[in-house]
């Protein structure tokens, strides 16, 4: 009994879920099955909406168990780190609990947003500039004319480059339109295959799930 409460019945639920909406969005319908699918749509939606927020709750627990254990251990070169982390979970769930109280929404509250304008933007910004040194070391490896598909890259890497910025425009007018042509042509059509390949790969990941043969997302691989 335990086997089908952990492997058949969540892989046919799956499967019934996939069914009913392949059914709704690329079959024709009568407009009474339609409405009837179109419920059970909406209803599956609000259930996905109330999993991922779940989710979400032991995600945050979760990370408050860790950093604990490091403060616990006493890692002193994490512990500060750790202290920050966990004083700002608990001030957002206050925020998050006053807001159930008030009914005022947690992004309009001015302490909230004093919190994310003061330090989430200036943290995120921090970090963007700290992986601009990365991408810019990676560019260094990356553009060197060792062969002739890595000049090309090189070329081509710099001519859009300059087409993105005045410098370019200021050096050569024409760098603009030929970047433009380069991101609509050549990466185009070199982009649409790869769209196209993660499509098919969605349909058959989709049949295998149908038909039971997918099973690790189930943490399984037999």
């Amino acid at each position: 009994m335990s086997v089908v409460w952990r492997r058949t019945i969540p892989q046919l639920l799956v499967a019934i879920i996939l069914v009913v909406m392949t059914a709704l969005y690329f079959l024709y319908i009568d407009k009474t099955t339609k409405a009837t699918l179109n419920y059970w749509d909406g209803l599956l939606i609000n259930y996905s909406i109330v999993i991922a927020a779940m989710a979400a709750i032991v995600g945050g627990v979760d990370l408050a168990r860790y950093h604990v254990s490091l403060i616990m251990k006493r890692e002193r070169e994490q512990i500060p780190f750790s202290l920050i982390t966990i004083i700002l979970e608990v001030v957002c769930v206050i925020f998050a609990f006053y807001a159930l109280a008030t009914g005022v929404p947690i992004l309009t509250q001015p302490q909230f947003s004093w919190i994310y304008l003061n330090l989430q933007v200036p943290t995120s910004s921090a970090m963007y500039s700290i992986l601009v040194f990365y991408v810019a070391s990676a560019a260094y490896r990356t553009f060197r004319a060792r062969n002739p598909p890595a000049l090309l890259l090189l070329i081509v890497g710099v001519i859009v480059m300059l087409g993105n910025t005045s410098l370019g425009f200021a050096i050569w007018p024409g760098f603009t339109p030929l970047k433009d042509w380069i991101m609509t042509v050549p990466n185009a059509a070199g982009y649409r295959p790869i769209v196209i390949g993660v499509g098919l790969g969605t349909i058959i990941l989709g049949l295998r799930l149908i038909l039971r043969k997918e099973v690790t997302w189930m943490g399984r691989r037999d």
